[in-house]
């Protein structure tokens, strides 16, 4: 039982404590074009995309609108991405580490918060090409 409160604890206190913005992004308005879609191609696009095992994509604005305020509530509570990984004992930096940063959890609890604004589609970066799945792509075996 204590678990519990001490879970809901925590979970309270980080979802009522305030993200920090950086001083450039204020008074301009994040979108998904300029700002939201780097972070997912970074850090969710290698599995949420056509063909795997997540739920929806997250590929294009309009896959990932309808999804907005479920994606904000997964990265706030550190849920997505995947990994649950404690950084603040042990080792601390890990290879393929796919977890948020404090800035990109705030960048999209802003877009959300903002009405997750689409922008302009110039501004979206490439986007990214992932191999076949029958290629081997995690290093060469030994």
């Amino acid at each position: 039982m204590q678990a519990r409160n001490v879970s809901a604890l925590c979970l309270w206190t980080l979802l009522m404590t305030p993200l920090a913005i950086p001083a450039a992004e204020l008074g301009k308005p994040l979108t998904f074009s300029r700002d939201v879609a780097r972070i997912f191609q970074k850090n969710c696009q290698s599995c949420h995309r056509a063909g795997t095992s997540a739920p929806m994509s997250l590929m294009t604005y309009a896959e990932a609108r309808p999804w907005a305020r479920s994606i904000k509530q997964r990265v706030l509570t550190r849920d997505m991405p995947p990994g649950h990984l404690d950084k603040t004992v042990g080792i601390r930096k890990y290879k393929n580490d796919r977890s948020l940063s404090d800035q990109e959890i705030a960048t999209i609890v802003q877009w959300v918060d903002n009405g997750a604004p689409e922008g302009n589609p110039a501004d979206l970066p490439p986007p990214v090409t992932f191999p076949p799945d029958s290629e081997w792509f995690i290093g060469k075996p030994n």
